[in-house]
């Protein structure tokens, strides 16, 4: 199953700092949930994992990521991303990433990528995945907004290596994604409520139907 995602995020940073972490691919990694690198073969050359947990499930994608071009005149890259789980399950990834200049020291990032999962996460199909895109991409951006706050180091790739060779890995849980996107779409169509009531459970049961079909 391929899907095509799009989505832009305005960082409260100057380009230049923007694209020092872009470009830091080790760095950046990190900023995605679950990601982390485990080794750096070369410059454009990584392979890393991706710890993924759907209810009872977890899946442990290992793969490469490859730099495929970077232009730093336009603050542009595009990275290449290939993963298969144990449980046969298989992705990959084409992104594109862009970094433009705003005023008032703000950065425009800017990003597309194609995606073709095969397996059991295909399972639950297109109408999942773009909800939970969102979420996982909403939370990269906050997590690269943080960074920007933190000095940059030497050993950080090393610590990231370190860290990710721990029994304890960091896991992007699909389930906590699925019911945010759920909740994010219970409120845009009924609104917040503190004290949900019976229909309300009825209906985010509906919605829970909708977003596992295929």
């Amino acid at each position: 199953m391929k899907v095509e995602l799009e989505k832009s995020f305005v960082i409260n940073a100057a380009v230049a700092d923007c694209w020092r972490l872009l470009s830091d691919i080790p760095r950046v990694a990190t900023c995605m949930p679950g990601a982390s690198i485990t080794q750096v073969i070369d410059a454009s050359h990584f392979v890393g994992l991706v710890m993924v947990s759907i209810g009872p499930m977890r899946l442990q994608f290992t793969g490469e990521l490859e730099r495929v071009m970077i232009d730093t005149s336009a603050r542009k890259l595009l990275l290449m991303a290939t993963g298969t789980d144990k449980s046969g399950s298989s992705a990959t990834m084409k992104l594109t990433a862009t970094l433009l200049a705003k005023e008032n020291h703000e950065t425009l990032l800017h990003g597309q990528a194609e995606v073709t999962v095969n397996g059991q996460l295909a399972q639950f199909g297109s109408r999942m995945i773009g909800p939970v895109s969102d979420v996982i991409l909403s939370q990269f951006a906050d997590r690269f907004r943080q960074k920007l706050l933190q000095p940059s180091t030497a050993t950080e790739a090393s610590e990231a290596l370190e860290a990710s060779e721990r029994p304890e890995k960091p896991v992007l849980n699909a389930s906590s994604l699925l019911w945010a996107s759920a909740k994010k779409l219970l409120s845009s169509l009924w609104g917040k409520s503190d004290s949900p009531s019976s229909d309300d459970s009825h209906r985010k049961s509906s919605i829970w139907s909708w977003l596992y079909r295929k």
